[in-house]
């Protein structure tokens, strides 16, 4: 007879805590290994939490809403189901958080932190479904509280999303040095390249950039205090704008795939992005990433590195322009890609070359 205590896993490096959304199972019931257990919100996206082992899910010891710590016991899982369990094995309650009579509030354990983060007193919340106070609850009144300077001002708290970008741009600034180079690409080949297979100037440009890192090492490590450590695989981060945030999935392996099986990847971790519901595996391992800000109309842009990766593809639209070939004007549909460089893995130069091959390759149509 085998007792596994299910815990709450870590999802992402910054992970220390994570909001229980709902069980995908009740007590009772048979679990296999590999089975959806329970759903967990962390500081980037909502991820389904599977079963590492079959049984029985004999007790459950987190309750939806609740913030739990990483590593904390959330479930019981043994391999009968009328297995005795080890004393002792409830967890205990979240701490209470509050500022006035806490006691006499009904308030999920994630509205208390939050109340606590944004120094709310619980009492003078109103529940906009009585009588349990939520998280939206408390950030409604914080952003109620009139500014102390400023007619008309409102105080918007930040998601844990908004929390998370702003503090991996700012250690990014602060830590990693960064410069920039810039290259005009003459789409004309590589856009009658993606067209049988239905895929975007996008997709097109992610594939070149994995296929460039081949023969780029540099561009493919990371900075790791006293060494350069290379990375071997060609996983490519896609920047996608979600609701109040930014989004990275990666797209692994993407030199091997054709761009039939490129594009269809890139719409599941869209899709993926913007519905909250992505996997571990989907939002890690980048070594690259490209963001694309051409449907805003936007010609060129530079964007911030990604730490731990070394590099950033910013792209802009792609958009008619005259240009001489052979001393003669012709239209031509011209890209700007903007490369942004942590400068302690690699030089100019390093970095020159990388997108020069990133550029024929386009141009090609390779």
């Amino acid at each position: 007879m085998t007792v596994t205590y299910v815990i709450m896993p870590k999802l992402g490096l910054t992970m220390d805590e994570g909001r229980l959304i709902s069980w995908h199972k009740q007590e009772g019931d048979r679990v296999a290994e590999g089975d959806v257990l329970f759903e967990v919100e962390t500081d980037k996206a909502a991820m389904e939490v599977p079963a590492t082992t079959s049984g029985f899910l004999r007790r459950i010891l987190a309750q939806p809403d609740a913030m739990i710590p990483v590593a904390t016991n959330v479930a019981i899982i043994t391999t009968s189901a009328d297995e005795p369990l080890p004393s002792g094995d409830r967890a205990a309650p979240p701490a209470s958080v509050g500022w006035s009579s806490p006691e006499r509030v009904v308030a999920s354990p994630a509205a208390r932190k939050r109340a606590q983060e944004l120094a709310v007193d619980l009492a003078t919340v109103v529940a906009s479904k009585p009588p349990r106070i939520s998280i939206e609850d408390v950030e409604a009144a914080a952003g109620a509280r009139p500014a102390p300077a400023g007619a008309g001002e409102r105080r918007v708290p930040l998601t844990r999303m908004r929390k998370a970008i702003a503090g991996a741009m700012s250690r990014s600034s602060a830590e990693a040095p960064q410069f920039k180079l810039e290259r005009d690409i003459d789409m004309t080949n590589a856009n009658e390249r993606r067209k049988p297979f239905g895929a975007s100037y996008t997709d097109v440009v992610v594939s070149a950039v994995a296929r460039a890192l081949a023969a780029h090492p540099r561009l493919r490590s990371r900075f790791d205090g006293d060494a350069i450590v290379e990375r071997p695989s060609a996983h490519i981060g896609l920047a996608v704008a979600v609701d109040d945030g930014l989004l990275v999935p990666v797209i692994r392996d993407a030199d091997r795939m054709d761009l039939g099986a490129l594009a269809k990847e890139r719409e599941r971790l869209e899709a993926g992005a913007r519905s909250g519901h992505l996997g571990m595996d989907d939002l890690s391992g980048a070594v690259v990433s490209v963001s694309n800000l051409g449907s805003f109309g936007i010609d060129r842009f530079t964007a911030i590195v990604n730490p731990p990766e070394a590099a950033i593809v910013a792209m802009g639209r792609v958009r008619d322009r005259v240009v001489p070939i052979d001393g003669t004007p012709a239209v031509r549909p011209i890209v700007t890609l903007t490369l942004s460089v942590d400068h302690r893995v690699a030089d100019g130069a390093d970095a020159a070359r990388f997108l020069d091959d990133v550029a024929k390759a386009l141009e090609a149509g390779d």
